[in-house]
């Protein structure tokens, strides 16, 4: 089960409205909320708390669309219990990593100076 935790920044004059609706996200634990003045910003720490990476995409997708949130930021991710399910056969990653690859050739190339062709530019 993934499990990270997260600060969500806020519009100041909006936070208090943005975790009362965080709350209402299922898989969302609201841990408290805070206005500093000096960044002129609301923090809201909260826990998204689902069985597969993509409920986790889905709650940050519902967290952004909350009027007033201004940014979302991971400050920790446990996803041991997920990779070991994957080990196991229990579950399949919809992107088993298959694009690795390829990313790794083209920054290669673009490390080397190279373009499409190999030749360097």
């Amino acid at each position: 089960m993934p499990i990270v935790s997260c600060v969500v920044t806020a519009e100041p004059e909006k936070g208090f409205q943005v975790e009362k609706a965080l709350i209402e996200i299922p898989g969302v634990e609201v841990y408290g909320g805070e206005l500093k003045e000096e960044d002129n910003a609301y923090y809201v720490i909260v826990v998204l708390d689902g069985e597969t990476y993509e409920e986790l995409e889905e709650m940050e997708r519902k967290i952004k669309e909350v009027d007033g949130v201004l940014q979302v930021a991971m400050v920790e991710a446990h996803f041991l219990d997920e990779f070991e399910k994957i080990e196991k056969g229990e579950i399949i990653p919809s992107n088993p990593f298959h694009g690795l690859k390829r990313a790794e050739k083209e920054a290669e190339r673009m490390w080397l100076g190279e373009d499409e062709n190999g030749e360097e530019n």
